[in-house]
């Protein structure tokens, strides 16, 4: 289907363009070697050629309208915006349309710097399409370019490090506050507030770091469904959902999912989603370690990791809980790619259970912890139908179960050390009640749960200092202290 470009820009619609923050000449050499050979000559081209159209000192270009573009660049009006979308996907320009009361557009044009090297190398998208493009020769000579082989070298020799920097107050000691005040009314602060009112800065910022994202993106996801799929149930209400709780799971972009949503088979005769073909797909290509995601989140916390897990109730583990996803999570636990197992442990739990993720995260740490790092479907079966039955739907709720359970394990260890009277059969009006027997399979499900229930008894809420804390807190907000 041939695109209509008249409905989306007009060779008059008018134009300014702004930086971020000032581009360096090293930043312009990136976009010659990483960039140019993924957005090609004409995107190339017409990034030059806003960047130099913008004044150095105000940051801002003077207006033109696309037509004057169209000439510059020698470019049609469907390859000239052709050229911007290749920018705009590749982090380079943000664009904002205006409209005014006539329905006349005017175009903002923000343009952003480049990532450096090692951003745009630690980037799993942008490193194998510019590999595809310029082939492995010329790919090793960039990589030794931008390489800082002095830096290994350091690290080994001088392995101590201290930072010396001198402090802001260490250096300006003598600078008074009576310096720094301005006295409300006085004849400065009316000069500072005409100066901020009649001569506004530059939207420019320093610090302006760049960035390019792969979002889950409804009109990237449009591109890659085959023919017998139909967008709007694709990619709309629950289906669309279902795709973020997907995403959010496995750490998938728009690329990713876009790539696993190709296979016409995922769909059912009305051309929807067929949402459990999708699940199992997902978890076999895992297991096959066939899936592309993105890398983590960092969270920071190093305390715990591979055969350790965040005390109960801390802040890490709080923290652990509300941002990574389920499997990430169990990944960082185990020190790599989980199991198949474990992993439909947890996916169940969140797409057929229903669980939120932190939720979710909550009975895994709080399973591996009684269980000796392992995940018996009795034992989170159980705890599941609890917390379910209770309505938990936050980790703070879960934390409160999970203090409470560990008072009573507390209770019974101590019920359980004071001596108990023998008790024999069933006794009715001082006579004996023959009881039937148990069948062999329930008496063999009573003996698994004592077994987890013995388990959780050699752990009290005494063991866990930080959970004894959190429980405090809770217990006063419930008592609005």
């Amino acid at each position: 289907m041939r695109r209509l470009v008249w409905n989306e820009l007009l060779p008059k619609d008018r134009y300014l363009v702004r930086v971020a923050r000032p581009l360096s000449f090293a930043e312009m050499g990136y976009v010659t070697q990483l960039y140019l050979p993924i957005i090609g000559v004409e995107s190339y081209t017409l990034y030059q050629l806003l960047v130099h159209g913008v004044q150095e000192v105000s940051g801002a270009s003077t207006e033109g309208t696309h037509r004057s573009l169209m000439l510059s660049t020698s470019l049609s009006l469907d390859r000239l915006l052709d050229a911007r979308e290749r920018l705009e996907a590749i982090g380079l320009v943000e664009v904002r349309r205006r409209e005014n009361q006539q329905r006349d557009y005017f175009y903002e044009y923000l343009i952003k710097p480049p990532l450096t090297p090692g951003e745009f190398f630690a980037d799993y998208v942008l490193s194998l399409m510019l590999l595809n493009k310029i082939e492995n020769v010329r790919f090793q000579q960039l990589r030794e370019q931008y390489a800082d082989k002095k830096a290994g070298q350091l690290d080994q020799e001088y392995s101590i490090v201290e930072n010396v920097t001198k402090d802001f107050h260490e250096v300006f000691q003598s600078l008074k506050p009576s310096e720094l005040e301005v006295q409300k009314g006085s004849e400065r602060e009316r000069f500072l507030t005409e100066m901020e009112t009649s001569f506004p800065p530059a939207d420019m910022r320093s610090g302006y770091e760049a960035q390019v994202t792969h979002p889950l993106s409804v009109s990237s996801l449009r591109l890659y469904l085959p023919d017998n799929a139909d967008a709007s149930k694709v990619l709309g209400g629950a289906s669309m959902e279902f795709l973020y709780k997907l995403c959010h799971f496995y750490q998938m972009d728009s690329w990713g999912m876009g790539q696993e949503l190709r296979d016409w088979t995922l769909y059912k005769p009305d051309r929807s989603l067929d949402t459990d073909v999708l699940r199992k797909r997902l978890v076999q290509r895992y297991t096959e370690d066939k899936l592309y995601r993105n890398p983590p989140a960092d969270i920071g916390d190093e305390e715990w990791g591979p055969g350790q897990l965040p005390q109960p109730g801390s802040e890490a583990f709080v923290r652990a809980c509300r941002t990574l996803s389920p499997l990430a999570l169990l990944e960082r636990v185990v020190g790599g790619r989980v199991s198949k197992v474990y992993l439909e442990r947890a996916e169940t739990l969140v797409f057929t259970d229903g669980m939120q993720p932190e939720v979710v995260n909550a009975l895994l740490v709080h399973t591996l912890a009684s269980m000796q790092m392992e995940l018996p479907k009795a034992y989170m079966e159980t705890i599941r139908d609890s917390w379910k039955a209770k309505r938990i739907s936050t980790v703070d709720e879960a934390v409160k179960q999970i203090v409470e359970r560990a008072d009573q394990r507390a209770q019974t260890a101590e019920k359980a050390k004071s001596p108990k009277k023998e008790t024999g059969a069933a006794r009715r009006g001082g006579k004996a009640v023959l009881q039937d027997k148990l069948p062999a399979s329930v008496e063999w499900q009573m003996a698994q749960a004592g077994k987890a229930e013995e388990q959780e008894k050699r752990q009290s809420i005494q063991d866990f200092p930080d959970l004894q804390k959190r429980l405090e807190t809770l217990r006063k907000r419930q008592r609005g202290e």
